[in-house]
């Protein structure tokens, strides 16, 4: 069997729908450009994503879209990460066909703003 190197593993995922509920209930927001993310941390040394995009967003070829955009910055800024948080994220408002270059931008931003709000990451905060 072929290893996948760069997809996104069943253990990187945020699943199940109590742990969604979660995030959303107790964790902390952030916002950068195109994308709107909340948090939590997880317990673990795993940080976990879970993308969702409501279906008022659009019908299904354009949901679709999203998420994958979504998944895809995500898993090329995966690395940037802070260790240990559930992570939502959806659209935010002025999603219209952007590329993914836009949005891999806005991923960065998020990763950044994460890292600086997460204490201990041994990643230095705003000077």
């Amino acid at each position: 069997m072929v290893e996948k190197r760069f997809g996104l593993p069943r253990e990187q995922r945020v699943r199940k729908r109590k742990d969604f509920d979660r995030v959303f209930q107790d964790g902390g927001s952030v916002r950068a450009g195109l994308i709107y993310g909340r948090y939590l941390p997880n317990g673990t040394s795993r940080t976990r994503i879970g993308v969702a995009v409501p279906n008022r967003f659009g019908k299904a070829a354009k949901r679709n879209r999203a998420r994958r955009l979504l998944k895809e910055a995500y898993r090329l800024h995966k690395h940037e990460m802070p260790p240990g948080l559930d992570i939502i994220l959806l659209p935010g408002t002025g999603w219209n066909k952007p590329p993914l270059g836009a949005v891999e931008e806005c991923m960065g931003r998020i990763a950044r703003k994460l890292s600086e709000k997460q204490p201990g990451t041994g990643k230095a905060g705003p000077a």
